[in-house]
């Protein structure tokens, strides 16, 4: 896979990259740098085996933090280094590389210098997920626990303490190592004898922390997307997906005529089978011809959905949200279901008032001014606090922002961070017709300012979404406004979304410090990581951020106020 030489082996040529020689320059501090040659095979060298390469190389012994940094040309044709963090950074380093050779650099950190986590610099990815705490932090479980935390918080307004009462959880535990994802034994173990999901905060805090085994993804996806009724037995949960499915191959071949013409259907049509052909297609699910069988899944589902929910129809970047459900579930019937559970949640986001996004918008610039003002006031100094580069982030919640497989396990964290929501009596298949008699809209989704997303008036709780300011919000003690809302209004209801954000932005701190940017500068560096943000660093640092936030902030919304009084102190 790889051979350690003095000065390289002399691979294939530079159009075929069948073989790469890569020289690489270690540096640490003030002693003398050190260089290592090699060649790789770039088909069969992922990021986690380059890494442990260098670790061998360099004979680091998995015990020091490290970065890699790969030599490519920026927009003026310059030579600069781009971290590599991901396979898709490597990727792109191989693609680039030119004779003789690629050029990477090793910068060892000490201790001051490492970042969060640095123990995990070196582990696969797929290994390794889970909640750390900030370094030298000791914080409870309950502090930590997002989903029960919020939930309790919106929907019965309960203290945290009493969250800590309801887990047996004391505040002097440890939060627990890093979580491998949710098996099926651990599934199973959360079940009724008869079936029935006994305990559906445990099963969401569990997936919050590790994420989900893929080969249990179909299965648990149902329950974080509030597929089914409270309740359900197993046989029933077969039953009731079996019923759905057959009502949405009914509702597929009605859906064509409840549109006002044959164009509006047409139309409809064109605009998704436009994106579904560019939509995850480096995926092996989905390669193969334009007409594939599941892109045709695909292509059907968003179609039956735009004609279905007329208020809503198709908007760019649905296919992005439906893409992982079909891959994931292997079923068109089935992914439908889900999707509609999903988009239960997130049409807000594309519907044409922008009200949605401009609040969440609103709420990211102000978490990211309380987190961290000297960043902020740099992007306020080009223009670039608007922070509307992550506006697709927002809008898709960062599904393109990962590599296909890290973008399945963010979702589902993020996901699984918000209370249960199961419907009353089953999820609906299809919206309210249109008023008026109004025709089909395809609305595409481009680079615009979305309504509402206002400037520091907003920012400070004055009218962001409809005139609505904050609502309840909390205050760290001592400390000065702007206030940030509590968790059931930040983000619009998905806090975790937008502290995930903040984590990717300030992952990009100190490169961006470093060099003098304009607006379209920022706004090209963050494009360019596409698919390209590190999993193993951003979800540890957003969780900590967000137990952070849950733990050392006082509430005062009028709710957790007159729960608190009505609730028993603790001895």
């Amino acid at each position: 896979m790889a051979t350690l030489s003095a000065g390289g082996s002399q691979g294939g040529t530079e159009d075929e990259h069948e073989v790469v020689r890569v020289r690489v320059k270690k540096c640490e501090g003030l002693l003398p740098p050190e260089y290592r040659s090699f060649a790789v095979d770039p088909q069969i060298t992922s990021f986690d085996v380059l890494q442990h390469i260098l670790v061998r190389a360099f004979d680091l012994g998995g015990k020091k933090s490290f970065s890699i940094s790969y030599m490519g040309r920026d927009r003026q044709g310059q030579d600069t280094w781009f971290p590599l963090l991901s396979d898709g950074d490597l990727g792109a380093a191989f693609t680039g590389a030119s004779c003789p050779h690629l050029q990477l650099r090793v910068d060892i950190r000490t201790a001051e210098d490492s970042p969060l986590l640095e123990d995990w610099d070196i582990i696969s990815p797929k290994d390794v997920v889970g909640s750390e705490p900030l370094p030298g932090e000791r914080r409870s479980l309950a502090a930590a626990a997002l989903p029960l935390t919020q939930a309790i918080l919106s929907q019965v307004g309960r203290t945290l303490w009493r969250v800590q009462q309801a887990l047996s959880w004391t505040g002097g535990e440890e939060t627990p190592a890093p979580a491998p994802p949710l098996n099926e034994a651990e599934f199973h173990a959360l079940l009724s004898p008869d079936g029935r999901l006994a305990r559906p905060e445990d099963l969401r805090l569990r997936v919050y922390h590790g994420g989900v085994e893929p080969s249990l993804r179909k299965v648990v996806w149902r329950h974080l997307l509030n597929v089914y009724p409270v309740g359900l037995t197993a046989p029933q949960r077969l039953a009731y997906v079996r019923r759905k499915a057959r009502e949405y191959e009914v509702l597929k071949q009605a859906a064509p005529g409840r549109a006002p013409g044959p164009e509006d259907a047409a139309f409809v049509r064109a605009a998704v089978a436009k994106d579904v052909a560019r939509t995850d297609r480096a995926q092996p699910y989905y390669a193969g011809p334009d007409d594939g069988p599941r892109l045709r899944a695909l292509e059907d589902l968003l179609v039956t959905y735009a004609l279905a929910h007329p208020r809503v129809s198709y908007c760019q970047g649905m296919s992005d949200l439906a893409s992982p459900l079909l891959a994931v579930l292997d079923d068109e019937a089935q992914a439908y279901v889900c999707f509609c559970g999903l988009m239960k949640r997130l049409e807000g986001n594309f519907l044409p008032d922008g009200r949605a996004l401009g609040l969440k918008f609103a709420h990211l610039r102000l978490l990211l001014r309380r987190l961290d003002p000297p960043f902020h006031a740099y992007l306020a100094a080009r223009g670039a606090d608007d922070l509307f580069f992550c506006y697709r982030w927002l809008l898709l919640e960062l599904k393109r922002e990962f590599a296909f497989e890290d973008a399945l396990r963010v979702l589902e964290v993020l996901w699984s961070s918000l209370p249960p929501d199961p419907p009353e009596k089953e999820v609906e298949l299809e919206g309210p017709p249109l008023e008026g008699g109004r025709g089909l809209g395809v609305r595409g989704r481009h680079m615009m300012r979305p309504v509402g997303g206002g400037g520091e008036e907003e920012e400070e709780g004055e009218g962001v979404g409809g005139g609505r300011g904050f609502g309840g919000c909390y205050r760290q003690p001592g400390a000065l406004a702007p206030p940030l809302p509590p968790p059931q209004e930040l983000g619009r209801g998905n806090p975790f979304l937008l502290f995930v954000c903040v984590a990717m932005l300030l992952e990009q701190r100190e490169c961006l410090l470093r060099r003098d940017l304009d607006y379209d500068d920022v706004a090209v560096h963050f494009d360019r990581l596409v698919r390209r943000h590190s999993l193993t660093r951003v979800l540890p640092r957003a969780r900590a951020l967000f137990a952070d936030y849950l733990r050392s902030e006082v509430w005062d919304s009028e709710e957790v106020d007159e729960a608190a009084a009505e609730s028993p102190q603790p001895s």
